[in-house]
């Protein structure tokens, strides 16, 4: 029985490589997280640049005027001015977004 407990005291074969797995282990989790975490922010700026996009195309419209038989009639024009996305506001905002029209002056 003595000799048995000497075997197993002295046996160390399993435990280098347990360790090794281990720290392997951890350094694929923390680089995982890592590359996770630069992907969200990556998506996130692409979203923001998007509706960016999004809010600088042309939404305006021009009507030209009319004329014939001795009278004519004004046209009109309105433009809608982009805005930008802002970054995340953590409270709401105290006012509704405006969208500007400028008539044609």
């Amino acid at each position: 029985m003595t000799k048995l407990l000497r075997k197993l005291w002295d046996d160390d074969a399993g435990a280098i490589i347990a360790a090794e797995y281990l720290f392997v282990a951890t350094i694929l989790v923390i680089g995982v997280v890592m590359g996770l975490a630069s992907v969200r922010d990556a998506v996130n700026i692409e979203l923001t640049e998007l509706a960016n996009a999004y809010l600088a195309l042309s939404q305006g419209y021009t009507i030209s005027g009319m004329s014939g038989c001795c009278a004519a009639v004004d046209g009109s024009q309105a433009i809608d001015l982009p805005g930008l996305i802002p970054g995340p506001i953590c409270t709401p905002p105290a006012i509704p977004s405006v969208i500007d029209v400028l008539p044609c002056g």
